[in-house]
């Protein structure tokens, strides 16, 4: 023990005497080990960490699959309702669907997100009410005493933690709902808070609950000793029996993922890339140490020679050089910790807009035994090969310091240290760069419109207040006439604002995911033998001038007006995707089309559902409503007042000569003006939700750049403490060259070969790790090739010029070598 602590006190000792070397390489540890402390808490508690739910490890999401193209999205109530009650694999079978409501009231009128759920499902994942109770079969049935479960977070805000809430009456979407539970605090489905639970349950002859609507998830649990390949043998045959019975679904399949997979999504080659880098930085780091303690150990060569005279073994000086390595990693892996403190904070902040679960992510025991190992593991990586060449000497030619070729061994391993850092930078330089022409990339994409001074919200009306159920009923395009009314007197009171330039509203932003498809039926052409052929396409309502309040150019004929109503003639404009695809090279105005498939082609059509025929008036430019990173859709645009098909939720978006959220409390008098029970909800600058929409793509290559800038500054030093120690030691040499007649310029080419042979050596052996590994990155990367040839070019270049600096700093030290000076010291 007093040995132990004698070496710590001269390890101590000597690292306070060389302040310079100490804190450089504190830093470099410190950057290592807390980028690695903080992404492997966001492994685990992303890609790791069990769901919260009960047993989650084997609860699965049944999804619906488009065979043709492989693409999976939600159920339909038909098929969910079909596979609980037939299912051999699975527990139970539960369903669920997202709706946000109106929640009005006593209180001031607020957007709640509310979840419509089977009474299975919080059984299913294991969660029960706080207080209260669930819900029963018995709430599922149509007709029944309307009844809700609220949030944690609901409870607290809007009744004060108040226990007797159970039996009060909430207005949501203006029906009314009995509390009889409140659940327990933190609960989500999938990482997203469900401020209400409702009962799913539809009423007779709901066109919900048919085979043209699919929008709820799956929940499932499979049972004990049944796989999942059994489970999706299972799934096929019941799609086949569903195809059998119900024609129209033919296309049309199921399969199952894992829930932790559906809600990290491409989330994991993310994180799994910065992972990578991060241990890149670490291991760069580790090299860049390995040089500083090698070049420490060269310049304490007289000293551990004086010591091995006087007697200390190799044992022992090993033991003292690893003991200063061990000290340096543990000051390191201590101001890590206090950097990934900081880190965890911010990734908290996070929350959802970027990555799953990062609302999650902490620094639990199991991160500080990570932190500890890697520490460890760093501390030997680091000290061992420099403490066996500095405790390797030869004693009389240590202590004649003029003794040729003293440290050759040496100088070899920190030539290969310094190749390993540039091979490493490049590899981490090609990914940023990747990353970072993507995102260039992806932001010059003509999205279709100008999101610059536009003020966005989103309305949901009542269905009891606004929507005629009758007449909703027998698809009849009345029922949404006070919908209609609202909207129109809300738009001439917000286009009258001062400073508002255009307003309008659709029922669905760009960006925000394709989210209403439909059939195209072309009256210019024989009628296809079923549904299945007929094209998909997306549907969008339009109310006001949202063409214009959007940016949204109109190639060819007219834009709607208030004359376009429900008395009018029905009109349609679609988008040159649509006229390239099924016009192409024909005037599309004037031609006429349907959005719904009449009975003879979709025998699941509702029997009293109408097929309007719509006359193109107007071409406009291809919007991106999925993504910026793929291609827009065929897409059809109709006046609300003629084809809304009872949609009440609407998305404003007011166009602004100023400051958009200088107009926002006036959008609200002016929505209170129309109905006082009306909230308006998701209030935002369309350049704010353009930038979530491309929060992760930038978080990627940010973080990515920021790791490679790093790097690149760690191989600059390696190289330039390489060539400076190179110098010293050659300075007899030097001095002898310039003596016999060398120009400045020779002794600069010299060093300069030397630097920039390693720095050669490094890059080629990056640019064949950068090509191989930068392969992972495919999914991330639009429009770019991972091998991108002017991406590599400019690294290459980059790398060459920080090096060659590297270089040119010792060079020009050396050139000024004194010929007699160093010949006299020598």
């Amino acid at each position: 023990m007093e040995t132990l602590l004698g070496d710590l006190r001269l390890a101590l000792r000597m690292l306070v005497k060389a302040p310079l070397f100490a804190l450089l390489s504190i830093g470099a540890l410190a950057l290592g080990i807390g980028a690695n402390a903080v992404m492997f808490g966001v492994i685990e508690t992303v890609l790791l960490e069990p769901l919260v739910y009960r047993d989650s490890s084997r609860l699965v999401m049944v999804q619906t699959v488009l065979e043709e193209s492989g693409t999976r999205i939600g159920s339909s109530p038909p098929d969910f309702y079909r596979l609980r009650e037939t299912n051999r694999s699975f527990e139970g079978v539960a369903a669920l669907y997202a709706q946000p409501l109106n929640l009005t009231g006593a209180q001031e009128p607020e957007r709640v997100r509310a979840l419509y759920i089977t009474a299975n499902l919080l059984p299913l994942l294991g969660v029960q009410p706080a207080f209260g109770r669930g819900f029963s079969a018995d709430d599922e049935k149509w007709g029944a005493q309307p009844v809700a479960l609220i949030s944690d977070g609901l409870w607290h805000t809007r009744f004060g933690d108040d226990r007797s809430v159970l039996g009060h009456t909430l207005t949501l979407g203006g029906e009314p709902a009995t509390i009889i539970g409140v659940l327990p605090k933190g609960f989500s489905w999938l990482g997203s808070e469900g401020q209400v639970l409702l009962p799913m349950s539809f009423a007779p002859g709901d066109n919900r609950n048919t085979h043209n609507n699919y929008f709820i998830a799956m929940v499932t649990r499979l049972r004990p000793g049944v796989s999942p390949d059994q489970a999706r043998a299972e799934l096929r045959d019941f799609g086949q029996g569903v195809q059998r019975d119900f024609p129209e679904t033919l296309g049309y399949g199921f399969d199952l993922a894992p829930l932790r997979d559906v809600m990290v999504g491409k989330a994991r080659v993310a994180v799994l890339v910065l992972a990578g880098a991060v241990a890149f930085v670490l291991l760069i780091a580790c090299a860049n140490l390995g040089n500083l303690m090698l070049v420490r150990a060269a310049a304490r060569r007289r000293e551990i020679a004086v010591r091995a005279a006087l007697g200390a073994t190799r044992g022992r000086i090993v033991r003292q050089l690893l003991t200063e390595s061990l000290l340096l990693s543990a000051a390191g892996a201590a101001v890590a910790l206090l950097l990934a403190f900081w880190a965890v904070d911010a990734i908290n902040l996070l929350g959802q807009n970027v990555l799953p679960r990062m609302r999650e992510v902490r620094l639990d025991a199991r991160v500080l035994g990570f932190t500890a190992l890697v520490s460890l593991a760093t501390s030997a990586l680091v000290g061992l090969f420099p403490a066996l060449h500095g405790s390797s000497l030869d004693l009389r030619g240590s202590l004649n310091e003029a003794a040729p070729g003293a440290g050759r061994s040496r100088r070899r391993l920190s030539a290969a240290l310094v190749v390993t850092e540039v091979a490493l930078s490049l590899v981490l330089l090609a990914g940023a760069g990747l990353l970072l022409k993507s995102m260039q990339r992806l932001l010059q994409v003509d999205a279709g419109f100008d999101p610059r001074g536009v003020l966005t919200a989103e309305i949901d009306l009542p269905a009891r207040k606004y929507l005629d159920e009758r007449l909703a009923r027998a698809f009849d395009p009345k029922a949404i006439a006070r919908a209609a009314r609202f909207f129109d007197e809300l738009l001439d009171g917000v286009r009258a604002l001062p400073g508002v330039t255009a307003a309008g509203a659709l029922s669905g932003l760009p960006l925000a995911g394709e989210n209403w498809g439909k059939h195209l039926l072309l009256y210019d052409r024989p009628l296809p033998a079923s549904v299945n052929d007929l094209p998909q396409i997306q549907y969008r309502l339009v109310a006001g001038d949202a063409f214009r309040a959007l940016g949204i150019r109109i190639r060819r004929g007219r834009a709607f007006t208030q004359a376009d109503d429900l008395g009018a003639p029905l009109v349609a404009i679609v988008n040159q995707e649509l006229v390239r695809r099924y016009w192409n090279g024909q005037d599309p105005l004037g031609k006429v089309l349907s959005v719904n498939a009449p009975r003879e082609l979709d025998p699941g059509a509702p029997p009293d559902a109408p097929v309007e025929k719509f006359t193109v008036v107007g071409v406009t430019d291809d919007v991106r409503f999925g993504s910026l990173d793929h291609d827009p859709l065929p897409l059809v645009y109709v006046p609300y007042a003629q084809g809304a098909e009872g949609q009440l939720n609407m998305f404003l978006a007011v166009r602004a000569a100023g400051d958009p959220l200088a107009l926002t409390a006036a959008l609200r008098e002016q929505v209170r003006r129309a109905d006082p029970d009306q909230p308006l909800a998701n209030v935002a600058t369309f350049e704010s939700r353009l930038s979530r929409a491309t929060a992760q793509p930038q978080l990627q290559a940010g973080l990515l750049g920021l790791f490679a800038a790093v790097a690149v500054l760690l191989a600059a030093i390696g190289i330039y403490g390489v060539m400076a120690v190179a110098v010293s030691q050659r300075t007899r040499e030097i001095g002898i060259r310039m003596a016999l007649g060398a120009h400045r310029g020779d002794v600069i080419a010299l060093v300069l070969r030397r630097g920039l042979a390693l720095a050669g050596a490094g890059v080629l052996l990056g640019l064949c790790g950068g090509l191989a590994l930068t392969r992972v990155l495919r999914s991330l990367l639009f429009a770019v090739s991972p091998g991108d040839p002017a991406t590599f070019a400019a690294i290459v270049l980059l790398l060459a010029f920080v090096s060659a600096l590297a270089c040119w700093l010792p060079a020009r030290r050396a050139a000024r070598v004194d010929p007699m000076v160093a010949l006299r010291s020598e």
